[in-house]
């Protein structure tokens, strides 16, 4: 597609976190794959988007944000059928790959704060937590504490509390792309301050019923000056995101601010250069 090809990168979103950017090469980097086939996997219902890991038409590497079951569910199958890179925090590849039964070798550890160059893209990871009381409790008290909610209780859903990371992506040509998970912690506000990417996603949950989410969105969208803000709420199908965004474009054109807010469709392909566009 001559447009994509001069222009920028292609991206869709399925369903939480599970973004799929492609770049100018043909290569592609999954973002937590969450591809369940709902028939045969009834518990993961509402997480459903039409698509499976049989549906990609490829994938060259998978970054996990964190570990939880909704985020990884379909990493095996994806690993099966692609042989791709994962890039995983340092100090949960050994129980995710335990976990999943996945081979190692392409697994990278990565740290934070670091960045990585893959030639297609560049990206910084960045602290981030998926709940503020992560870590007052020793770690005898971790399974007690954090492995229920219906998840697995494998030792990779069990600490994928501790790990949420941020990261910025960038792709040459000048597009970069922030992602912001769970806790807006100081370390990612202060890389990220008037970092003005070309998007921001910027993902919480809860956000119908707790007004400091919405007031957190908007601080992150101040703070990163972007110009535009593709905005999901995790377990989204509970809430109502065309009606946040609604209300937060609100209140960013009174301020004048430079962010808008952009609610995906679910498994639709977008251009992105200096914004969005619909194929």
């Amino acid at each position: 597609m001559d447009v994509f090809k001069e222009k920028g990168i292609k991206f869709r979103w399925f369903t939480e976190n599970c973004f799929e950017f492609e770049f100018q090469s043909g290569k592609t980097l999954l973002i937590d794959p969450m591809l369940p086939d709902v028939e045969k996997s009834p518990e993961w219902k509402e997480f459903g988007s039409g698509f499976t890991p049989k549906d990609l038409k490829r994938c060259d590497y998978v970054c996990i944000t964190h570990t939880h079951g909704d985020h990884v569910d379909s990493l095996k199958e994806v690993c099966d059928l692609f042989n791709p890179v994962v890039m995983v925090h340092e100090a949960s590849v050994v129980m995710l790959a335990k976990d999943r039964d996945l081979p190692i070798r392409k697994m990278l550890a990565y740290t934070q704060p670091a960045t990585y160059d893959f030639g297609d893209f560049k990206i910084s990871m960045y602290p981030g937590t998926h709940v503020p009381t992560i870590g007052d409790v020793p770690y005898s008290k971790f399974a007690e504490r954090f492995g229920g909610g219906g998840m697995e209780p494998t030792e990779s859903n069990i600490f994928g509390s501790c790990f949420n990371t941020n990261f910025m992506l960038e792709v040459p040509g000048g597009i970069r792309i922030a992602f912001v998970q769970g806790e807006y912690v100081p370390l990612t506000k202060n890389a990220f301050y008037k970092s003005r990417p070309t998007l921001l996603i910027r993902q919480l949950t809860l956000i119908d019923r707790f007004p400091e989410a919405f007031d957190a969105l908007i601080e992150c969208m101040d703070d990163t000056e972007a110009g535009m803000t593709a905005f999901m709420c995790h377990h989204h199908k509970t809430k109502n995101p065309q009606k946040t965004a609604k209300e937060i474009n609100e209140v960013m054109e009174k301020k004048n601010g430079l962010s808008r807010m952009f609610v995906p469709q679910s498994g639709k392909q977008y251009i992105l250069r200096a914004g969005i566009e619909e194929i």
